[in-house]
C-alpha cells in the first residue's frame, strides 16, 4: 500500500510548454474595430438563427447592412462563403460564453460546493434549453465540416483552441487546489467536453431518461472524484 502511495505521489504533473500562452478566447486575434465584414456576418447569423439557412438571401443581407453586393463579394467569395463564416463566428461566440462561465467559477468560487454547482451548470445541463440548443449547433457544425474539405481544417483549429482554453482552466484549478494534481488537466478537459456534448442525447430519451435531480446528483459525484482528498 505504501509503495502504491509513493508511486502515486511521484507521478509527474503535465506541464504546459513555456512557449504556449493561455487563451482568453477561442477566436484568433483580430482588429477590434467594427467593419462591414463583421456587420455582414452579424446579419447573416441573425437570419440563420431566426429564419434558417435557406432564408438567407444576399440581397437582404446587403440591404440591412447598407452595402452593395460588390462590397459583400469583396469579403466573401459567394453566399456559401458568407454562411460558413457566419456559422463559424456563432460557434466562437457559443464557446467563449460557456468557457467564460467556467473560468469565472475557478477564479471566484468561494467554496468547493459552489464550484461544483457552477461547473456542472455551465457545461452539462441537459435540461437547460439554451444550453441544449447551443450544443446542437456545435454538433451540427462539427458534422457539417467533416464533409467539407475547406472547413475541416478550420473546425480542427476551433476545437483545439477550445481544448487549450479548457485545459488552461483545469491547470488553474489544480494550482488553486480545486483539482487533483495526479490527473492530467488535458484529459479532464477532453472528458468535460465529451460529457457536455454527449449529454444532448437526454433530449431524445423522453420519460426513459433520468430526472434532473438524478442527473445532477450523478454528475456531482463524478466531479467530486476530481477534487483533492479532504
Amino acid at each position: 500500500m505504501a509503495a502504491k502511495k509513493a508511486a502515486k505521489k511521484a507521478q509527474p504533473r503535465v506541464v504546459r510548454p513555456a512557449n504556449v500562452t493561455p487563451l482568453t478566447s477561442l477566436r484568433p486575434a483580430r482588429p477590434a474595430r467594427k467593419d462591414s465584414r463583421a456587420e455582414l456576418i452579424d446579419v447573416a447569423i441573425d437570419i440563420i438563427q431566426t429564419q434558417g439557412i435557406d432564408a438567407l438571401r444576399i440581397e437582404d443581407v446587403c440591404e440591412r447592412v447598407g452595402v452593395s453586393k460588390g462590397s459583400l463579394y469583396w469579403h466573401f467569395s459567394d453566399r456559401e462563403g458568407l454562411i460558413r463564416e457566419a456559422l463559424l463566428e456563432q460557434l466562437y461566440r457559443l464557446g467563449d460564453e460557456q468557457l467564460g462561465v467556467l473560468a469565472d467559477a475557478v477564479d471566484t468560487a468561494a467554496s468547493r460546493d459552489e464550484y461544483l454547482m457552477r461547473i456542472a451548470g455551465a457545461f452539462v445541463d441537459p435540461f437547460d434549453k439554451a444550453q441544449v440548443e447551443a450544443r446542437w449547433q456545435r454538433l451540427e457544425m462539427i458534422t457539417t465540416t467533416r464533409r467539407d474539405q475547406k472547413l475541416s481544417g478550420i473546425m480542427e483549429e476551433i476545437q483545439q483552441r477550445h481544448h487549450r482554453y479548457l485545459t488552461d482552466v483545469m491547470e488553474k484549478a489544480a494550482e488553486r487546489g480545486i483539482l487533483r494534481t495526479d490527473v492530467d488537466p488535458a484529459a479532464i478537459a477532453a472528458m468535460v467536453t465529451a460529457i457536455g456534448l454527449g449529454s444532448n442525447i437526454l433530449s431524445l430519451l423522453g420519460d426513459d431518461g433520468p430526472t434532473p435531480d438524478a442527473w445532477q446528483s450523478s454528475l456531482l459525484v463524478l466531479i467530486d472524484m476530481l477534487f483533492p482528498p479532504a
